[in-house]
């Protein structure tokens, strides 16, 4: 009976930290795509997440191939999906590669960030 009691909790104890684990907000598309050559210069950066974001508390950097960072507008969440974070490029990008670092904090209260890069073809 005790190995049965004590094989149950161990089970639900690493079920219970695979679930917080999981719970955190992950970048799951963007566009520019992460990787992506693209033609022209995009007039906004759009980033879906796997949860509902706040807006206040999440934020995107624009940096340039010698690392300047990119003037950008505001980052709203989509009014219609705020698992997505819509943040206007205000000015035509040049020719190059770009590095997009996010941050951004879920409804679940835990704050995420990473980066990815694109290439506008010359």
């Amino acid at each position: 009976m005790f190995d049965r009691l004590s094989r149950f909790c161990v089970l639900a104890v690493f079920a219970t930290f695979a679930s917080v684990a999981q719970a955190h907000s992950h970048l799951q598309a963007a566009e520019p795509a992460v990787d992506a050559v693209v033609q022209a210069s995009p007039p906004a950066l759009k980033l879906t997440f796997s949860m509902k974001l706040v807006a206040k508390f999440s934020g995107v950097k624009l940096l340039d191939s010698k690392g300047n960072e990119v003037p950008l507008g505001a980052a709203p969440t989509d009014p219609a999906n705020n698992k997505i974070l819509i943040v206007p490029v205000p000015a035509p990008l040049a020719a190059g590669e770009y590095t997009v670092d996010w941050h951004v904090v879920a409804v679940d209260t835990h704050r995420m960030k990473g980066t990815y890069k694109f290439t506008i073809k010359p």
